[in-house]
């Protein structure tokens, strides 16, 4: 289980990212360029390469709409895919997406903590885009959880915000509907590496 967060130094700026759909592997890999939604700082012109990441954060969200039953799973893995640590929690909501705010806030509250480089991935589009739009264009099920979400990032430059398709974030998607199912193992960041390739 990952520590509890902590809070982060104030700094400035953070960037968001668009995997193109050929991506396939959980790994990084040096010849694939994402397509920059917004380069940094707002306004730059740049198309600077993102910086390599140290670590990987998956997130998902799961959403049972008749209990309002809801989970989210996160797994962190290392540059080279493979996956050392994760999180997962359920809880009760009254919409889908406030399970993937959710999800994607408690990414984002372990990145801060120690400043290492890292790259989040979601297939929520809605909230990587609405984390670089205008307040009031984002989604009111979940306003405060992305204004919080916006404060961090802020002070958090060392991490990168990507939407994946939701065939790259099988991981993170498995651990959500375990936990939400209470059918999660005992020892499920053990197993994580052995099951990808069967997800």
């Amino acid at each position: 289980m990952a520590p509890s967060p902590a809070s982060s130094a104030i700094k400035s700026g953070h960037n968001f990212i668009e995997w193109e759909e050929s991506r396939t592997s959980l790994a990084l890999s040096s010849s694939f360029q994402p397509t920059l939604l917004h380069p940094q700082p707002r306004g730059s012109r740049s198309n600077t390469p993102p910086p390599p990441f140290s670590r990987v954060i998956y997130c998902d969200g799961s959403f049972v709409s008749d209990s309002r039953l809801v989970a989210y799973g996160i797994t962190i893995a290392n540059s080279h895919g493979q996956v050392y640590d994760g999180k997962a929690e359920t809880f009760l909501c009254s919409h889908p997406i406030q399970a993937e705010a959710l999800g994607l806030l408690n990414a984002i509250l372990l990145a801060v903590q120690d400043g290492i480089p890292t790259c989040i991935r979601t297939d929520c589009q809605v909230l990587s885009l609405a984390l670089n739009q205008d307040s009031s264009a984002w989604p009111w099920h979940c306003r405060a959880t992305i204004a919080q979400m916006s404060l961090l990032l802020r002070s958090a430059p060392w991490i990168r915000i990507e939407f994946v398709p939701r065939r790259l974030n099988r991981l993170a998607d498995w651990v959500a509907c375990q936990v939400r199912d209470a059918s999660l193992p005992l020892e499920w960041i053990l197993i994580l590496n052995i099951i990808a390739p069967l997800l």
